[in-house]
């Protein structure tokens, strides 16, 4: 259980101070209209109208002058105000942004009905809210130059963000965001697609769509100073918009190519003797194209958008990747590694077939040339729907799929190729229906339903090469269950790794409700909310159930004679070793959150804010539908079920002694 207390704080400057933020998707604009002596002016209709879309929202001030438009979607807007015996004032050009706390006062003067005064807006606006923020339009999305086209490289421009993001951030399984704010853990940062949000509870660095730079309307990241409303943020906030439609059809189509045929070779493949390397670079072919369209399907109250984009990766290794062994060592006695063919280990000889043969000079004598090929697509949907002036409907749906081959395996990065060849689809979905009502002139209210997941499931597409009975191999399973009938990882020190590697099945579903309410009484801007989270994590433990051998030099010889003559006994010691896990388990977690939150903005004076708020998170335990979780209790352990060493070293254990789960609660 845990309590935050957020912005509780009464910070009065004659400026601003932190006001209640706005929704994670729209905008407020506020303010407070008087007569030309100060005085204030209740009952002025305050018009705010979206000049793309055309839809307009009336509010009433209160009596005392103030007026709060919240639940905004971001866009461009003119804000008129009209009273009865006062010129009417119109503000122009209003640009309002994702969290945005517009301030817009006007000071009406007596005069005809028929009478008005237009003020342009452009000029920098007040913002009476305190969180550290930055933020970027669409326009500057789409033209900052970012490596690999990819949204993530954004909050690295943001004041407090620290980053060991590599040269390209990945998308699909690769798209970790690793950043950090002001000093917290990279996984305590909220990121967040249209409020929803686009987190792999797992690693908690890892997104579950990545939305092409066409469908971004705005990136935000707050740094520090959110309010009560924000879940989940104690490492700060990346929220990113996604584009709507607009009273006007528009589209976009695009293509960016990246190829050997128009790279410079690199700086170690020049310095590389064989003429095959340093005669031109690595292979490499990078297609990244899509479109974008969208528009009204009924004018003035129903838009959509749409974005496609689709990418089309094949590239090589860029340096000398794996370790190989010498073939003289199998046939010079004089070498330390030489083994005498009557002492060589049958399962030793058919595994060593799985070696390459060098094709490089130098320390490791094998270049791979097999490429890596990712393909993905992605694709952004939305529609908003204006049913009246008082209700509005939003739906929108992200589908990320990420097609990896992956010739050193999934998380294994073999170096020697087509030993565990795997091919891996990460789709991943984020979608949210959103209804947002106004009550009055005075009262909003937005009801959300929310829906994430994303799946990571790979297969073994090496063909029979890792297979025990295609190698001939008769290496009995410790734990008979294991029955994958793949080839055991066999690690040499100073060779590469050869094997086959478990595979992967992770299926992740969020379920997510919140509510808020917005109240504007008198001075106050009162809001209150909460959320209930329902999460659930299908993976598997990936536990080497086909067993690992690691073989050093001990013994008196060299890791290699271990190996080949299947020294693997005492003499060797602790150089030698192999390790097989009992089964593979699978955790069926279920996981939820219940949250909720109250603030207000307080408006003492027209040109001080005070700002307090509190909210409360419960998470009760993660539990397993299967029971599968253990754990080490030391008041469960007993020294006499401890297991008997065969020798002094106790490499070895006698068998059938002891508790093997002595202290371990299953």
């Amino acid at each position: 259980m845990m309590l935050t207390v957020a912005a509780l704080s009464g910070a009065l400057s004659a400026a601003l101070s932190a006001a209640a933020a706005a929704q994670e998707t729209t905008g407020t604009i506020t303010g407070i209209a008087t007569d030309q002596t100060g005085g204030a002016l209740p009952g002025v209709a305050v018009t705010v109208k979206n000049t793309d879309t055309g839809i307009a929202r009336t509010i009433v001030t209160n009596e005392a002058g103030f007026y709060t438009a919240s639940l905004l979607p971001i866009g461009q807007y003119e804000v008129t105000f009209e009273l009865q015996g006062f010129q009417s004032v119109t503000l122009r050009n209003v640009v309002l942004h994702v969290n945005d706390r517009l301030q817009l006062d006007a000071r009406l003067a007596v005069g005809g009905v028929a009478e008005s005064v237009d003020v342009a807006a452009g000029r920098t606006l007040v913002q009476p809210i305190a969180a550290l923020q930055s933020t970027m339009t669409s326009t500057q999305v789409k033209e900052l130059p970012l490596n690999n086209r990819n949204f993530v490289q954004l909050a690295t421009l943001a004041p407090g963000v620290s980053s060991d993001l590599s040269d390209e951030v990945g998308v699909g399984l690769t798209s970790t965001v690793s950043i950090s704010i002001n000093g917290a853990r990279r996984n305590a940062v909220n990121w967040l697609v249209d409020g929803v949000s686009d987190v792999d509870v797992g690693s908690n660095i890892t997104l579950l769509s990545t939305p092409s730079l066409e469908s971004i309307e705005e990136f935000k990241i707050i740094t520090n100073g959110y309010q009560a409303e924000w879940p989940r943020s104690g490492g700060g906030i990346v929220n990113v918009v996604t584009k709507s439609g607009s009273s006007r059809y528009s589209g976009s189509g695009y293509e960016f190519l990246r190829s050997d045929k128009l790279n410079a070779n690199a700086f170690f493949r020049n310095l590389n003797p064989d003429p095959a390397i340093n005669s031109q670079p690595a292979p490499l072919k990078y297609n990244n194209f899509g479109g974008t369209v969208g528009g009204p399907v009924v004018p003035s109250k129903m838009f959509f958008f749409f974005s496609e984009e689709l990418r089309r990766i094949t590239r090589a290794p860029t340096t000398l990747t794996a370790n190989t062994f010498d073939p003289a060592w199998l046939t010079d006695p004089t070498n330390a590694n030489y083994v005498p063919p009557a002492l060589r280990d049958p399962n030793a000889l058919k595994l060593l077939s799985l070696f390459p043969a060098p094709n490089v000079t130098g320390r490791l004598q094998f270049l791979s040339t097999q490429p890596t090929i990712q393909n993905t697509r992605q694709e952004v949907a939305r529609v908003d729907y204006d049913l009246n002036a008082n209700y509005r409907i939003t739906g929108r749906y992200s589908h990320d799929n990420s097609f990896t081959e992956e010739p050193g395996g999934l998380f294994l990065a073999l170096a020697v190729p087509n030993v565990a060849t795997t091919d891996t689809n990460v789709p991943g979905q984020v979608a949210a229906a959103i209804l947002r009502s106004t009550h009055g002139s005075s009262k909003l209210n937005e009801l959300q339903f929310q829906f994430s997941s994303n799946t990571i499931a790979d297969q073994n597409v090496s063909g029979d090469r890792n297979l025990r009975s295609s190698l001939g191999l008769n290496i009995p399973d410790v734990f008979p269950g294991n029955d994958l009938g793949v080839m055991p990882l066999v690690a040499i020190t100073g060779l590469s790794t050869i094997g086959a590697n478990q595979l992967f099945r992770i299926e992740y579903r969020n379920y997510t409700f919140t509510d808020s309410f917005t109240w504007q009484r008198g001075a106050h801007g009162f809001k209150f909310g909460g959320l209930t989270t329902f999460e659930r994590k299908n993976e598997n433990a990936a536990n080497v159930t086909q067993g690992s051998f690691s073989i050093g030099q001990g013994g008196g010889h060299t890791a290699f004679y271990n190996f080949l003559s299947g020294n693997g006994d005492a003499s060797c010691g602790n150089a030698c070793t192999y390790t097989e896990a009992q089964r593979d388990v699978t955790e069926h977690l279920r996981f939820n959150r219940y949250e909720m939150f109250a603030q207000d903005s307080w408006k003492p004076r027209p040109n001080v804010t005070v700002d307090y708020g509190v909210r409360y998170a419960l998470y009760p335990p993660v539990t397993d539908t299967n029971n599968t979780l253990t754990n080490f209790l030391p008041s469960r352990f007993d020294p006499a079920k401890a297991p008997t060493c065969a020798n002094a070293a106790c490499t070895t254990i006698v068998t059938g002694t002891g508790d093997p789960l002595n202290g371990i609660i299953v």
